[in-house]
């Protein structure tokens, strides 16, 4: 058995602070194999994040967002990543907004123009386990055939959310790496107010413990869907957030205790 990979998904500061940066970025220490950098528009944009973390030796993944964007500056980024020796990205529809005044990049072509750029480039994008199966995976086919390499779910709480969407990519993709994004959620109130954010329906089990047994209770539920999730096959690495942007070390410390018992023992997929 080999430890599963982990990935570590962080908000950068608002303004560029290096020391922030990479305080943020090195919350697991060696547990985290790459840093993601999420993309908000009032915060350090993530390709000049990543580039910065690249700089310290920090293998970083940028967050390339198409809404609202045209295409001479989503070109402009891609020139830029070039640049700064980026090789990782995730192609993501970005935060809902306004309409948008003019037609977006379609993200499977957005995935070419990535790969187009950046030679050998890592490209991922995600996928919504919460929304109809059928509509999901056919929006999926097109980005995995348009060179994506690795797809990263919303927020999973329990392996079956996954179950059914692993199998389809196993079959039809078993190629793709399967990243699904996990967050330690320490209390009830934690977990409501999450489930309602992003709209995520939490197990019912999950909540009663969290009530029950509160913080140490989530701890184990997060150690154990970890550890099941490499166990199973489900999953190829792991994306890890946090509910704060930029948590104290001894929760990193904590968390990356958490992911100890994650590991596999070969994958059917490309590990």
């Amino acid at each position: 058995m080999t430890r599963l990979p982990v990935a570590l998904e962080i908000t950068p500061p608002r303004t560029a602070r290096t020391e922030v940066l990479l305080r943020r970025a090195r919350l697991l220490g060696d547990r985290a194999e790459a840093v993601h950098v999420i993309q908000r528009l009032d915060r350090q944009p993530s390709v000049d994040a990543a580039i910065e973390l690249e700089r310290h030796g920090v293998i970083a993944v940028w967050h390339l967002v198409n809404r609202g964007r045209g295409t001479a500056e989503l070109e402009a980024e891609l020139a830029h990543a070039a640049r700064g020796g980026l090789r990782a990205a995730l192609v993501v529809r970005g935060e809902a907004g306004p309409a948008e005044a003019t037609p977006t990049t379609p993200l499977a072509s957005l995935v070419t123009r990535v790969r187009a750029a950046i030679r050998g480039a890592r490209v991922g994008v995600t996928l919504n386990p919460y929304l109809p199966r059928e509509r999901v995976l056919a929006n999926l086919w097109p980005k995995l055939e348009a060179g994506a390499s690795f797809v990263q779910t919303q927020p999973v709480f329990e392996p079956g959310a996954l179950e059914p969407f692993a199998a389809a990519l196993r079959a039809r993709a078993p190629a793709a790496r399967i990243v699904p994004m996990l967050i330690p959620l320490l209390s009830a109130a934690d977990a409501e107010t999450l489930g309602h954010r992003l709209r995520v329906p939490l197990p019912e089990r999950l909540l009663r413990e969290l009530e029950d047994g509160g913080e140490p209770a989530g701890w184990r539920w997060f150690a154990s869907l970890a550890a099941e999730l490499g166990r199973s096959g489900l999953a190829d690495s792991l994306a890890v957030m946090t509910r704060q942007a930029d948590p104290p070390k001894p929760f990193g410390d904590r968390l990356a205790a958490a992911l100890a018992g994650a590991s596999h023992s070969g994958s059917p997929g490309a590990r």
